[in-house]
């Protein structure tokens, strides 16, 4: 089973900046896309499967929200897919959830791509 087929909710393109807590490291990083689940962050140096850090991130009228994700998947190889690493919400608060599934379903709800609508 892949990393799609495990989600359960629909990941969008999103690129914010996302600034993690690890080890007592502060790093600044940026996403590449996010769901209600989780979110995938652009690193060189991510974190090892399994480790917990803390997200914080502004997304639609929220700021500098504070979030413990668990990493799922990282990339740390030149092999052409995104280096970062994939990561699963722990502890979304409730307006930080029906912010980002309101994104998502407005997006969601807009596919350039879907040749079904005239």
């Amino acid at each position: 089973m892949n990393n799609e087929e495990r989600r359960h909710n629909t990941r969008i393109p999103a690129e914010f900046i996302v600034n993690y807590i690890h080890d007592g490291d502060y790093v600044i990083s940026l996403s590449k896309d996010i769901s209600a689940d989780g979110m995938f962050i652009h690193t060189d140096n991510p974190p090892p499967v399994g480790d917990t850090p803390t997200l914080v991130f502004s997304i639609g009228a929220l700021h500098d929200v504070s979030v413990l994700s668990q990493v799922m998947w990282v990339n740390t190889r030149d092999n052409g897919l995104d280096r970062g690493m994939g990561v699963q919400f722990l502890n979304i608060p409730d307006k930080l959830r029906e912010t980002v599934l309101r994104i998502v379903n407005k997006v969601a709800v807009f596919d350039p791509e879907d040749k079904s609508v005239n």
